[in-house]
């Protein structure tokens, strides 16, 4: 499994934070920030606040095609809107992007 599947699929079970993300899929917290901000630019992930993570609808489908077993993907409360659904612009982890 790659990091971004792996970081997908702790996503999916629950885990919110670097910390447990680094615990639930065995990478450190840096690739797991590094992980992060990547499926950030893809819109399968969004950051409600600083150091949590929640996945979009659309991360929610990849996660689903990952797992076969997980079913049809829901829409939980705490789940995030698409970006291209809302107005506000993405949270960035490293500050401005260029």
């Amino acid at each position: 499994m790659t990091r971004d599947e792996s970081l997908l699929t702790a996503l999916l079970a629950g885990h919110g934070s670097t910390l447990q993300l680094a615990a639930a899929t065995g990478l450190t917290e840096r690739v797991c920030r590094y992980g992060l901000r990547h499926l950030i630019g893809q819109d399968y992930v969004w950051s409600p606040e600083r150091g949590r993570y929640r996945l979009t609808h659309r991360g929610r489908v990849i996660a689903a095609e990952i797992i076969p077993d997980a079913g049809p993907p829901t829409d939980p409360s705490g789940a995030a809107p698409s970006q291209s659904e809302t107005e506000e612009p993405r949270r960035h982890l490293f500050g401005k992007r260029r």
